[in-house]
């Protein structure tokens, strides 16, 4: 609820080229309807989905609504603000195996944050090592 939104991306949902304002709409409309939904961003590198993450952040952001910005790598993790490493995030172990767990208690502030977002942003998550 603390994260500063950066002024620049209070105007990013106003410069959203054709095809990452539908990905915005269709994901704002399915938060708005109280509904869940996974959407998969799948584009090239350097076609705007930080750009598209940004101003989805900043909108839900504006309306004190939790949205929390996560990622695969650390580099893709500090562009998005309050942006974390999905290890970091969810407590997964980073050297895991078959019998890893997440370490993230159900009764957490942690875990309570994640009830509570209406958005969960998960950059480059196919990029996540299962462990095998």
């Amino acid at each position: 609820m603390s994260i500063q939104i950066p002024p620049e991306d209070y105007k990013a949902e106003l410069k959203l080229n054709l095809e990452q304002h539908k990905a915005f709409s269709m994901i704002i409309n399915t938060i708005q309807k109280g509904k869940s939904g996974i959407f998969f961003i799948d584009v090239p590198g350097g076609t705007g989905k930080t750009f598209l993450y940004r101003a989805l952040l900043a909108h839900l952001r504006s309306k004190k609504l939790i949205a929390v910005a996560t990622a695969t790598s650390g580099v893709a993790a500090a562009i998005m603000p309050g942006g974390r490493t999905a290890y970091s995030r969810f407590k997964i172990p980073i050297d895991g195996n078959e019998s890893s767990e997440c370490t993230m208690s159900k009764q957490s502030g942690a875990a309570e944050l994640l009830r509570r977002s209406k958005l969960l942003l998960w950059d480059e998550a196919p990029m996540a090592n299962d462990g095998h």
